[in-house]
């Protein structure tokens, strides 16, 4: 029986939704190692190299974010921006280490303070970020594109019936449309998703694929405002909901344009949008006692 290739993933503790989805996904065709961050302190560059000698390594899966709200460890450093980059450094340098290392990446790269429309990977360096998350995601990319073996699935809006509500928005609105009598948000706005079940077959599909390039827009080819979605998903729960937004008119659009992955592999089927909304507003109807309705919208109140 052919041993199973080790993959480390990382951010796969109990607030790492991405991380931990992909460390359930697949384990049946790997062995996976996911050391919470008290055994593992990724900015921590001496820590990490010395993990890197006692275990054989043949991919990494880097979903770490730093985020000083959700963090109770000490890490090395405790800023966002230098913390974030350490991470994914301390793990680049090792590259002769492992076959391939796989990271997510942000459309923020793009840099959110204009609108980012259907968004082409080659338009990267078009402008600098000048929030600290997207600038650290832009230099990240940029050392990406010369690696030899490291690459970005740049993400956009994602749905995962995992996401907390208090963070994500499509999570906040199933929520909303299960407890409230009707659906307030803070303003309309066009963005592209993607499921993150999708996600998961991608990286499968690189980890086993020769890759013509270092970075990907990973998104569905259809982009939906904020509204199409509310809509949707009060049809999910057959109320008459109104829906309000706090502010007229339409935020930013942040929208990423698929063609490159699409290209690559040609045959992939990205799930439809209703599909997608539907899981996440099942699983808030099956665990509703979760939702705390006092404090929905504690994070767009901060």
């Amino acid at each position: 029986m052919k041993m199973k290739e080790t993959i480390l993933v990382t951010g796969a503790g109990p607030n790492g939704i991405t991380g931990r989805l992909l460390k359930e996904n697949l384990s049946n065709d790997y062995h996976v190692i996911a050391p919470s961050s008290k055994d593992l302190d990724l900015t921590n560059d001496e820590m990490v190299s010395k993990f890197f000698d006692v275990y054989q390594i043949d991919y990494v899966i880097h979903c770490a974010t730093f985020r000083p709200l959700h963090n109770t460890t000490n890490h090395f450093v405790d800023d966002i921006l230098e913390s974030n980059l350490r991470m994914y450094f301390s793990l680049a340098r090792q590259n002769k280490r492992y076959k391939k290392m796989i990271y997510f990446g942000s459309g923020a790269e793009f840099d959110k303070k204009y609108p980012i429309v259907n968004a082409k990977e080659v338009e990267f360096g078009r402008s600098i970020p000048s929030d600290a998350y997207g600038f650290g995601k832009y230099i990240m990319n940029g050392y990406t594109q010369k690696s030899n073996n490291i690459y970005n699935l740049r993400l956009f809006g994602t749905i995962n019936p995992y996401e907390r509500y208090t963070k994500n928005v499509v999570s906040n609105i199933c929520a909303k449309a299960l407890v409230s009598d009707r659906i307030n948000l803070r303003k309309n706005c066009k963005f592209s998703f993607v499921d993150m079940d999708d996600v998961v077959n991608i990286v499968k599909l690189v980890l086993n694929n020769k890759m013509d390039f270092h970075d990907y827009n990973v998104t569905s080819s259809k982009e939906f405002y904020l509204s199409d979605l509310a809509k949707m998903i009060v049809g999910f729960s057959q109320k008459k909901l109104s829906i309000h937004f706090e502010h007229e008119g339409l935020n930013l659009e942040y929208t990423g344009n698929n063609e490159r992955i699409r290209n690559q592999f040609g045959d992939f089927e990205f799930t439809d949008i209703s599909n997608s909304l539907k899981k996440v507003y099942d699983y808030y109807s099956q665990n509703q006692n979760s939702i705390d309705f006092y404090n929905i919208d504690s994070r767009w109140n901060n």
